[in-house]
């Protein structure tokens, strides 16, 4: 039986909005764009929790974070859990992971050792973009010895193991890429995912390119810098009250430094849709374009000043928990559609296996949205559920609905957003009396949503 090659295309830290196909007039995104042209545009894509190591483990597993017990980042997923290409693989795919993975802490290793492979045929990791002596960096230095040093960044301020302190590593404080352009990780990502097309082309493959960008460190070459004029960006959305428990306010900037900061951020994302339109042009090369569903996705969003918020957190507000979702098959997906129903991240994996016939495991939970995109009987979803857990810290519990959402903490702070006259999220109304039908109801639909998404296993052996 033929069944489709996947290529799963990944950014990290990246926003629904940042694209020009998803109306933003500011951002230089053309092979994106043209990928949306060719396939279906989700607009209301949503993460299950919006931090690297869970969002990635919980969409690429199809279980929900807190059925696979890691709500949170320094949690490694064991070994033996089940992925989406473990499945494929007893199908007769052959597997690869090039640049970001994220199963495994990246602080306190040596990144010169063996990583684990959880089932991959092929795992190229590299999950900083230079920070530490890994494969991004063994490239650069086959390439380019005299680059190496160019090209690293600082570690994360918890790595104790081998620290490096090269350029600011701060989330507010963007720089230019000091390597040569063709060096930067995101160059790397493209390449090894090229290589890994051209040596799987002749068997049924799923390759994952995992982009670190445009995740911090904000440092985007030179050249992409300059095509966006700080000046010309909308401000932040926020009000001076506005904050989350669990995570740090950006209070103090000024308009201008959060211009800058947007502005690199978006130069970033164009040097990685550069990348994204080499390995879209390998495909071709390969004449695998009739055989291969794209995916184009993220892990997570990013604030990026509003709420007076950076990068991620939790899961209170559309800015972070919102990512892009793009689908594209040549010949089989109609092209230049827009879908406005809610998705959620365990979808993909379940979607994945659907559109190369194959059982969907009872453990999986999410929902196959092919149908959606085939005009087949579908149950649209009526509310998407995040959730967010630090051991023994602090907690979130989210129900978004088209129209509300409901957010509550492990302390009983509580949040409701009216999306259908506030979008931005700026007025809680949560302690509004004329608000308070809409708020129990969004308290019994948490709930009984909660109940819902609750781990089954491991099942019954007997009756007692």
């Amino acid at each position: 039986m033929d069944r489709p090659n996947i290529l799963l295309i990944s950014a990290d830290q990246m926003r629904a909005d940042a694209m020009g196909c998803a109306d933003n007039p500011h951002i230089h995104t053309p092979h994106l764009d043209a990928l949306a042209r060719r396939g279906v545009l989700f607009r209301n894509a949503f993460c299950n929790c919006p931090v690297c190591m869970p969002s990635r483990m919980s969409m690429l597993t199809g279980q929900y974070p807190s059925a696979l017990g890691i709500c949170w980042n320094g949690i490694e997923l064991p070994e033996d859990t089940p992925t989406l290409w473990s499945i494929l693989k007893a199908a007769g795919y052959r597997s690869a992971g090039i640049g970001k993975l994220h199963f495994q802490n990246y602080t306190n290793r040596d990144h010169r050792s063996a990583p684990k492979m959880y089932g991959l045929d092929t795992l190229t990791l590299s999950e900083s973009p230079g920070g530490y002596d890994d494969a991004y960096v063994q490239w650069v230095q086959d390439r380019n010895p005299e680059a190496v040093e160019h090209c690293r960044s600082s570690t994360p301020p918890a790595e104790h193991v081998r620290p490096v302190k090269k350029h600011p590593a701060g989330l507010t404080t963007p720089y230019t890429f000091a390597g040569p352009e063709h060096l930067s990780h995101s160059s790397f990502v493209a390449d090894e995912t090229i290589r890994t097309i051209r040596r799987y082309a002749s068997e049924p493959f799923f390759i994952m390119a995992g982009f670190v960008a445009p995740h911090n460190p904000l440092n985007p070459p030179r050249r992409h810098v300059a095509l966006c004029r700080p000046d010309t960006l909308p401000l932040p959305r926020k009000r001076l009250e506005e904050g989350l428990q669990g995570h740090e306010n950006f209070q103090d900037l000024s308009d201008q430094q959060w211009q800058k900061i947007k502005a690199y951020y978006y130069a970033l994302i164009t040097h990685t849709d550069e990348q994204i339109g080499r390995i879209l042009e390998a495909i071709e090369q390969q004449r695998l374009q009739h055989n291969t569903l794209i995916l184009f996705t993220s892990d997570h969003g990013e604030h990026l000043g509003d709420h007076s918020l950076v990068a991620k957190g939790p899961p209170g507000y559309d800015t972070c928990l919102r990512v892009p979702l793009i689908a594209a098959w040549e010949g089989r997906l109609a092209g230049g559609c827009r879908r406005m129903e809610l998705i959620e991240a365990v979808d993909l994996a379940p979607t994945i296996l659907d559109y190369c016939s194959l059982q969907v495991p009872s453990y999986m939970q999410g929902r196959s949205w092919k149908p959606l995109v085939e005009n087949a009987t579908y149950q649209r979803r009526s509310a998407i559920f995040a959730e967010m857990r630090m051991p023994f810290g602090f907690s979130w519990k989210v129900l978004r609905t088209h129209d509300w959402k409901y957010c509550v903490s492990g302390t009983g702070e509580e949040k409701l957003f009216d999306l259908a006259n506030d979008p931005g999220e700026l007025q809680d109304m949560s302690g509004e009396a004329a608000h308070l039908e809409p708020l129990q109801t969004m308290r019994w639909e948490l709930l009984l949503r909660w109940f819902a998404v609750e781990k089954q296993y491991p099942l019954q052996t007997g009756q007692y």
